[in-house]
């Protein structure tokens, strides 16, 4: 293949995520889900037939399995071993794009489903983490969401239910709302004891080898959920997640005190490749939080987050 020079921009225009997949006879192999086109993935070749989700709208594509995704530069280039600009050029010649010419050439390119190099802001040094929550070997059988000690929460009964939440009654978490925390793969890693009363504190108890910076709430979900909602929402602890829940928004991700892991970040970067923009909703997200999430993504932020009409104004 001719060592020339391609504008990787030109040829992220003139050729689609559909085009590509169809070259390698994988387009039969998805099927529309809203916006998106999903599927098993081609690299990992995971057990789940919707973890690997192509965007058409923004010609991008990411996969829950193996944590990457991108644009059709990233795409090539993984399939075929290759690096970026060797995949510029043959989708050049693939396609016949003539936009190839014959000099040496260099241009720098970032994907968008990775985190950069350098955040627009970088966080504080944080102690070491391990690598991952182990999880857990057993579940709580026996929390009840009707609970009356739960209606100072404000939280319906069947928004509970559709978390496996509900009131505990033994153990650590006793006298608490027991919220499930799972990976990202769905595995169930810990729960959180969200405090009924106002004065309470702490306001939430975790498990004590439990690491919240390594999770992202409701991530595990969100291959069922994009392809039918072009907003992400996200919000600074876990019972946010079911308030908006409860209020009907379905795209929804939480943090655990509104601050911001690389870890977090690189998992909220490669889901933003699947929906049109971010809105954060809350008051208690740290400064440096939305401006890091705001490299990845157009970002709008509501205060209020008790906002009954949140949905129907931003989408």
């Amino acid at each position: 293949m001719p060592q020339g020079f391609v504008s990787f921009a030109e040829v992220k225009r003139a050729v689609s995520m559909a085009a590509v997949l169809a070259h390698y006879g994988l387009l039969t192999d998805l099927s529309a889900k809203g916006q998106n086109l999903v599927g098993p993935c081609p690299f990992c070749q995971g057990k789940s037939k919707r973890q690997f989700q192509v965007n058409a709208g923004k010609n991008a594509w990411y996969c829950f399995g193996c944590k990457e995704g991108g644009n059709v530069l990233d795409f090539v280039a993984k399939r075929e071993g290759i690096s970026v600009r060797s995949a510029a050029m043959k989708l050049d010649a693939w396609f016949d794009l003539g936009l190839a010419v014959e000099k040496p050439g260099t241009e720098e390119y970032a994907s968008p489903a990775k985190v950069p190099a350098t955040p627009l802001e970088v966080a504080p040094p944080a102690k070491e983490l391990p690598a991952l929550n182990p999880p857990l070997t057993f579940t709580l059988k026996t929390l009840d969401p009707h609970h009356a000690s739960l209606a100072a929460l404000g939280l319906q009964p069947t928004t509970l239910q559709l978390f496996d939440a509900g009131y505990c009654t033994k153990g650590l978490l006793k006298g608490r709302l027991a919220i499930p925390i799972h990976n990202d793969h769905g595995e169930l890693v810990a729960y959180a004891g969200l405090a009924v009363g106002e004065d309470e504190t702490p306001r939430y108890l975790f498990p004590p080898n439990f690491h919240p910076a390594l999770e992202v709430m409701n991530l595990h979900r969100l291959p069922e959920l994009a392809g039918d909602n072009e907003v992400l929402y996200l919000v600074p602890e876990v019972e946010d997640v079911l308030r908006l829940a409860g209020s009907g928004v379905v795209a929804v991700l939480g943090l655990f005190d509104g601050s911001l892991s690389l870890k977090q970040e690189e998992a909220l970067a490669g889901a933003l490749t699947l929906f049109e923009r971010l809105v954060l909703v809350g008051e208690d997200f740290e400064d440096r939080t939305v401006a890091r999430l705001a490299g990845h993504a157009a970002v709008r932020w509501i205060l209020d987050i008790q906002n009954d009409s949140l949905r129907e104004e931003e989408a």
